[in-house]
């Protein structure tokens, strides 16, 4: 009888970093911490339709978990500490209203879901973790949106101070900290547009040269978009960078792996930049709309330009997790 080539062949096995193996544990325990607040809010909701959403949540909360108690089974990763099954209680406290029960949803909501964010974007090795985490953060940014709107339309979401103008209007069009996010979201734009014009003079590479040039294109559309909102707003527009570069240096100082690096860096920013736009806006919902789309849009940039590092073989990726045997 032959030998089988692949009998106890470990590079079968989906590859799991350090990292990753982190994002999995953390996200679980932060999953667990979630369903028990939730469990024991609900005991204290006076408002149906508040029940209801919190409700909605806790099933996906409970759906998420078992995911993730598969993914930690099958990678052999230890697992925190499981919550009870439920938490009852008949005591009412007329102190804890359902303005504060929101309140407290909601900065749970948010801790989760940068937590989330920042698992999506450091789990680099595992493609089909990274789908995973990212389905979930799509999932929670959806929830987020509800809870947001739903405290809104109560009259419990405190919204930053309006962004005054020298011209007078009917009515508060944006806060501070929207008048901030669209300065700020031209200000990076500017900078990203500029650098991946500078690198395309140095690109040895042609299939890189092509998705900086279509990078290039994407970040241009951006820009004219956030110009339109900063001159409807009365924003002050950051300075432009020059129309053209003159790069008077050996294209053999610069590689396309260094390049890379560079270029992702700024993709990975730009997801954080955004999901906090979206958080600050609270006051404008179309403009809200429109940090979130650039937000997906630029969460899928980033999977993609992961995926084609590591096939050029230029990604950084952490140290592989070692199972127990």
């Amino acid at each position: 009888m032959g030998i089988s080539i692949f009998k106890n062949n470990n590079s079968l096995k989906e590859p799991l970093d350090i990292s990753s193996t982190y994002n999995l544990w953390e996200l679980l325990r932060a999953r667990y911490d979630s369903i028990e607040s939730t469990q024991m809010l609900r005991n204290f909701v006076h408002d149906r339709e508040l029940d209801i959403l919190l409700g909605m949540f806790l099933k996906h909360f409970q759906t998420q978990t078992e995911q993730l108690e598969k993914e930690a089974k099958n990678f052999k990763i230890k697992v925190p500490a499981r919550p009870v099954i439920d938490i009852k209680t008949s005591t009412r406290v007329d102190e804890i209203t359902d303005k504060f029960i929101y309140k407290r949803v909601y900065a749970d909501m948010l801790a989760e879901m940068l937590s989330l964010n920042s698992a999506v974007r450091t789990t680099l090795t595992n493609d089909r973790l990274r789908s995973t985490f990212k389905t979930y953060l799509l999932s929670h940014v959806s929830d987020f949106e509800l809870l947001y709107k739903f405290g809104k339309l109560k009259g419990w979401q405190e919204v930053a101070p309006s962004y005054k103008t020298t011209k007078p209007a009917e009515k508060e069009l944006i806060s501070t900290s929207e008048a901030y996010h669209i300065w700020r979201n031209i200000s990076d734009r500017y900078i990203q547009s500029q650098l991946t014009e500078f690198f395309m003079g140095f690109v040895h590479d042609l299939d890189f040269k092509a998705i900086l040039n279509a990078g290039a294109k994407v970040l241009s559309k951006q820009i004219k978009l956030m110009e339109s909102k900063a001159l409807k707003f009365e924003v002050q527009l950051p300075e432009r960078p020059p129309s053209s570069l003159t790069t008077p240096i050996d294209p053999e100082n610069l590689e396309d792996r260094f390049m890379y690096h560079i270029i992702f860096k700024g993709i990975d920013d730009s997801i954080d930049l955004h999901l906090r736009a979206v958080i600050a806006t609270l006051r404008n919902d179309p403009l809200r709309k429109i940090f979130l789309d650039l937000f997906n849009e630029e969460f899928n940039i980033h999977d993609k330009f992961i995926k084609y590092g590591k096939m050029k073989g230029w990604a950084l990726v952490p140290p592989i997790y070692v199972e127990p045997n």
